[in-house]
């Protein structure tokens, strides 16, 4: 079984495995000896390799996308085909709202205008959701930032402002409502404690149901 092992100044072990790749990483105390590590995952050993054949069973299903004519790519949870036009000029929008276009001049690097793409879309979307949501909840936000994480949909920092991933805007619209109220709740409440959970529930009654659909894209939304 292949891992890793990271030390840090935790006071246990944790681990993960990654949607990207089914890798093992151990979090590790820094003074925690290897035998006491390596009897851990041996508890842990039929967990470990069911969530890795679950993971890489998915990442089968959920390949790369192919910047081909007719390959589908998501936005806000809904496939839409890439349509490869002439054009010197690199270009990629949405057209009437069925197809992405992109011109044969983005194909030189797709991935890179494709990125760019999204993040023209997360940030006009985004935006526009947060400031309406905001505005029914009673929420002030100073601004919202889209960023690249790939770990984290979302954030809020001290002073109000809200940073999303790009990668979010590719989720249906219940998982990005989810993100967003959850992020608007950080404004007031700094801690997942349970007085968060009491605010989400009452906001959001469903939360529970949209989390988990937040987490079942997200693998689909991680791969580009």
């Amino acid at each position: 079984m292949n891992y890793k092992i990271i030390r840090t100044k935790r006071k246990t072990l944790a681990l993960h495995i990654s949607s990207r790749d089914a890798m093992l990483t151990i979090r590790a105390p820094i003074g925690m000896s290897e035998d006491t590590i390596h009897r851990f995952i041996a508890q842990k050993s039929n967990w470990i390799r069911r969530k890795q054949t679950e993971i890489s069973r998915q990442l089968e299903k959920h390949k790369p996308r192919q910047f081909i004519e007719g390959e589908q790519f998501l936005l806000a949870g809904r496939l839409y085909p890439l349509h490869i036009i002439p054009g010197a000029k690199p270009r990629v929008y949405l057209s009437n709202g069925e197809k992405i276009v992109m011109t044969e001049a983005c194909l030189a690097a797709p991935r890179h205008y494709m990125e760019w793409f999204y993040k023209h879309q997360a940030k006009s979307m985004l935006v526009k959701r947060t400031a309406q949501i905001a505005d029914k909840l009673g929420y002030t936000v100073k601004a919202v930032r889209i960023n690249s994480a790939r770990t984290r949909w979302g954030s809020c920092s001290m002073n109000s402002t809200i940073n999303y991933s790009w990668r979010l805007v590719l989720l249906p619209w219940d998982a990005i409502d989810y993100v967003i109220i959850h992020e608007l709740i950080h404004i007031d409440i700094k801690d997942h404690s349970r007085r968060f959970y009491a605010r989400m529930l009452k906001l959001l009654p469903n939360y529970a149901e949209r989390e988990k659909k937040l987490k079942e894209h997200s693998l689909a939304a991680s791969i580009l």
